[in-house]
């Protein structure tokens, strides 16, 4: 089976090569790095001209890290640098910390410019936000993007998949009842799996190889095999990433 794993944070990966290594060997055959500040950004790019064709960049300002940074420096090396990521992101909107709202928008407005420009997919973080991440969206127009561990409601999803954008499925679909029943309303033309590695569940941190219980829980949440999940999500990740397929 061909996996991608679309969103992992490979710059706080401990034993990277080996983590990488193991990713390998459990058939992961790309991993879609995202940056969340400048130094995880640079970090990145470097993992990307390390592995390439493995690593697959991607650029970004989490909502988490706004305070207390040069916003403007950092959107200026985002400008600079997205023309060669696959994606924008970690970018989005979180209204659970304590960053003003207004704040969040204007930033997240600015780098969505940018991908609309230069016709890149989004990565997208929304934690009580979904209605407002969607709708900012759906304004510039953007053609692509994934709601990153979408577990929000469904009248919401339900516009996010007319909109023709994707969700991504993490380890949480093995216990989450939120995340699972976004997975089980989710299209299988529209959704696409990851890690968040090394984000712990359950206890254990996680790394690119454990996209292997990302689909084994996908698979059993939607009652399919896990060779129809793993190979519809990996056409569905080549597509956002415009991803050449071996």
């Amino acid at each position: 089976m061909k996996l991608i794993d679309t969103h992992a944070h490979l710059d706080e990966v401990p034993d990277l090569d080996g983590a990488l290594k193991r990713a390998q060997d459990a058939g992961v055959l790309a991993i879609v790095g995202v940056g969340t500040d400048l130094a995880s950004n640079e970090k990145i790019l470097q993992l990307a001209g390390r592995f390439p064709n493995f690593v697959l960049p991607a650029v970004g300002l989490h909502p988490w890290r706004l305070d207390g940074v040069d916003l403007e420096a950092h959107a200026r090396f985002i400008e600079k640098e997205l023309s060669r990521c696959v994606a924008l992101g970690e970018v989005g909107l979180d209204f659970a910390v304590k960053t003003p709202r207004e704040k969040q928008e204007e930033v997240l407005q600015r780098l969505l410019s940018l991908a609309f420009r230069e016709r890149k997919p989004v990565l997208l973080h929304a934690r009580r936000t979904w209605g407002e991440a969607f709708q900012l969206l759906k304004s510039f127009p953007l053609e692509r993007a994934i709601f990153h561990w979408y577990s929000g409601p469904l009248d919401v999803l339900q516009r996010v998949f007319e909109q023709g954008y994707f969700i991504s499925a993490t380890p949480a679909a093995a216990y989450s009842e939120r995340h699972r029943a976004a997975i089980q309303a989710a299209p299988l033309s529209q959704l696409v799996l990851e890690t968040d590695a090394p984000e712990v569940y359950r206890g254990v941190p996680s790394e690119p190889a454990d996209l292997r219980k990302t689909l084994q829980s996908v698979s059993e949440v939607k009652g399919l095999k896990t060779e129809e999940v793993a190979r519809h999500t990996y056409r569905n990740a080549s597509e956002i990433f415009q991803l050449t397929q071996p």
